[in-house]
């Protein structure tokens, strides 16, 4: 490995990766503590009630540990999501989520670490807990 990647090629990466496109993320920040993502509001992720959707909430804290963990690990290097826990516990309704993601323990099989989705300000939507598996 040539060193950890830079915010600018993760975000390239992130911009390459045809399974993410439909859900607009952006990387917003990238260091060795933390990546932060957005997910600008869309119609399509809007369930009754103009709340935007789990399984959209889960993808942005998916999609925040994948970069996470690639500033840690490089690009050339993959990991896997084995598990990921989710705690509902605000309604995002109509605006853009936000989504920090930090690593708990870069083990040499697994990576365990958290993720959570919230609003530019901080209210917390979810939490997750999520574990990949180095392949």
């Amino acid at each position: 490995m040539s060193g950890k990647p830079s915010k600018r090629a993760l975000a390239q990466l992130l911009g390459r990766s045809r399974f993410m496109r439909a859900y607009g993320f952006q990387l917003v920040s990238a260091d060795d503590d933390s990546c932060t993502i957005s997910m600008p509001f869309r119609r399509a992720l809007e369930r009754p009630g103009g709340t935007v959707n789990g399984p959209a909430l889960m993808a942005a804290a998916d999609c925040a540990m994948w970069m996470a963990i690639k500033r840690h690990i490089g690009i050339e290097h993959d990991a896997v999501t084995a598990e990921l826990n989710t705690a509902f516990l605000n309604a995002a309704r109509r605006e853009t989520v936000y989504c920090t993601a930090r690593i708990l323990k870069l083990g040499k099989r697994m990576i365990y670490g958290t993720a959570e989705c919230h609003d530019r300000r901080g209210k917390l939507f979810t939490h997750h807990s999520v574990t990949y598996a180095r392949i």
